[in-house]
């Protein structure tokens, strides 16, 4: 560590630091040890005095080399701090340190693309690997982070509902967590405008019967939201739930003749430490989620769920990964079935932390839920690009895109540029597109695939023959490549699934596509895929799962 502590004080002169805690002892401490690092220390104690002190920094063209905030803050919260800070400056290095890790403040953190989150109390070497990453490679953040409305409900953003939480002179508060169940399913099969038109109108009929409009809603995602009731008033709470789950039981016909069927269930909490995670402690001990119902929080259930705690651990390797650049992709070979020649990669997604590599089935579920898969897919694309020239040259890779992704108009702008900068030909990219369905029936999704297809690159689908992607599919995307479903496959040795399998082939060919099958691991069904004129097989048989480093 000595070393690094060397390394570090390089270049301390023209360094500058602001620290933001209302701990004055805690603020002191960490100056003594950051002046060593640092010539000029500043404190402040709270959000208003701080932004006050960069604001004039910023104006004065003399900003800080680092800004270390708590979340925790008198007069401003440390989210809206962040924001002002990040309207001001959209490329300062800036740290969080905090008692806070539950999973949504982490989340959070991300999103506003923080260079470290560092918890109380506080580690020397995390404090000094994430100054180290500051200090070598300064951080390119071009976001800006925005406070707005849900343009659907109307309501406040998880971006005010943390400021609330995180003002120290905001009194504690009970809140209501209200999860639309089954939201994603209407969204995927009526589509986005008819599933908006739906939440619209059940927001105005959950603010209709919450104590004559009063308390304050936000949106915290995609099918949950929160209702805010000033001081302890459990049982008026319970009420008001129990109100919302019946109205929301019936309400299957909405004013534009919309027939949807849904069910609320309700988490309930009181104080203001540990809030959010307290009510979703209480949501998520609801056992029915078909009809619904609610649920309020008690000490007594704190430590009966394991699960919560390893959720917040898994964010949290997500927000290291995404910070150490941990994002690993590895690839597993396709290959030609009638010379078995490799003709392309299918990328993986891994987690690298403390020596042990993690797939997707431990993260995706909890980075869909946090809104975080979209920085995963940024990353992995990133890190494709840039080793694709030490695979095999002139070779598609296969990268996974689902409608979240494809939902951010931005990322076809990242995928171009980052294309450019490798010198990449778009045709050796090949998106593997999932969610048939929602794709199809959203033009927005539809055209942001057409105009991948446009810009050269090319595009997979798959589950072909019984999954979402169907004929209508086919024929509207015309995709380079399909994927049949491994179930067919498996089934292949009756004759009734082996005609079906030769007309999908047949189809697949007569629109300029080859077909894969996937999960070959034996001789005899390799050798039947080659005589039903498949183009191509992954599984064990085509070669096993491998990493690429630069040195590769």
């Amino acid at each position: 560590m000595s070393n690094q502590i060397q390394q570090l004080k390089e270049g301390a002169e023209a360094r500058s630091v602001l620290i933001i805690d209302d701990d004055m002892e805690l603020s002191e401490s960490l100056s003594r040890i950051l002046h060593v690092f640092f010539k000029e220390c500043v404190i402040a104690t709270d959000g208003e005095e701080a932004y006050q002190i960069y604001r004039s920094r910023v104006e004065e063209g003399n900003s800080f080399t680092l800004v270390i905030s708590d979340l925790e803050l008198p007069k401003m919260g440390g989210l809206r701090l962040i924001k002002q800070i990040r309207a001001l400056s959209t490329h300062q290095p800036i740290l969080i340190l905090s008692a806070h890790d539950e999973a949504e403040y982490m989340a959070e953190a991300i999103r506003l693309d923080v260079e470290g989150y560092l918890i109380k109390p506080l580690s020397m070497p995390k404090l000094f690997e994430s100054l180290e990453k500051i200090f070598t490679q300064p951080s390119q953040n071009g976001t800006v982070v925005s406070f707005d409305n849900d343009p659907v409900t109307g309501w406040k953003s998880f971006q005010e509902l943390a400021d609330r939480i995180q003002t120290l002179e905001s009194p504690p508060f009970t809140l209501l967590r209200i999860r639309v169940n089954h939201l994603s399913n209407i969204f995927k099969f009526v589509g986005d405008v008819f599933a908006n038109e739906y939440i619209s109108e059940l927001s105005a009929l959950l603010q209709s019967i919450s104590q004559e409009g009063k308390g304050d809603f936000y949106r915290i995602g995609v099918d949950e939201f929160c209702l805010v009731l000033e001081g302890e008033v459990i049982e008026q709470a319970s009420n008001i739930a129990s109100s919302m789950i019946s109205i929301a039981r019936y309400f299957h016909t909405s004013e534009k003749g919309i027939v949807l069927n849904s069910s609320l269930s309700i988490g309930i909490a009181y104080g203001k430490d540990h809030i959010l995670f307290n009510s979703k402690l209480a949501l998520d001990m609801i056992p029915d989620r078909i009809g619904g119902g609610y649920n309020v929080y008690s000490l007594s259930e704190q430590n009966q769920d394991s699960t919560h705690m390893k959720s917040r651990e898994i964010l949290r390797m997500i927000f290291d990964a995404l910070h150490e650049e941990n994002i690993v992709p590895f690839f597993a070979p396709v290959r030609w079935s009638e010379d078995h020649e490799i003709c392309g990669y299918e990328s993986v997604v891994k987690i690298r932390k403390d020596d042990r590599l993690y797939g997707s089935e431990t993260f995706r579920s909890i980075a869909l839920d946090m809104g975080q898969m979209g920085m995963i897919t940024r990353s992995i694309i990133r890190r494709i690009f840039e080793l694709s020239r030490v695979l095999t040259p002139n070779k598609p890779i296969f990268l996974t895109l689902s409608a979240i992704e494809l939902s951010d108009e931005s990322l076809l702008t990242y995928i171009h540029f980052w294309a450019q900068r490798n010198n990449i030909s778009p045709s050796y990219i090949c998106f593997h597109i999932v969610d048939g369905l929602k794709i199809l029936q959203n033009s927005t999704l539809l055209n942001h695939v057409k105009t991948l297809q446009m810009n050269g690159f090319k595009i997979m689908l798959s589950q072909f023959g019984i999954g979402e992607f169907n004929l209508l599919t086919l024929l509207s995307l015309r995709p380079d490549f399909i994927k049949l479903h491994p179930e067919l496959i498996a089934q292949s040795d009756n004759a009734d699934i082996r005609f079906i399998l030769s007309k999908m082939v047949e189809i697949a060919h007569h629109i300029g596509a080859q077909c894969i099958a996937q999960a070959i691991n034996d001789e005899h069904r390799l050798e039947w895929i080659k005589d039903a004129n498949i183009d191509a097989f992954s599984g064990s048989l085509a070669g096993n799962i491998f990493e690429v480093t630069h040195e590769h």
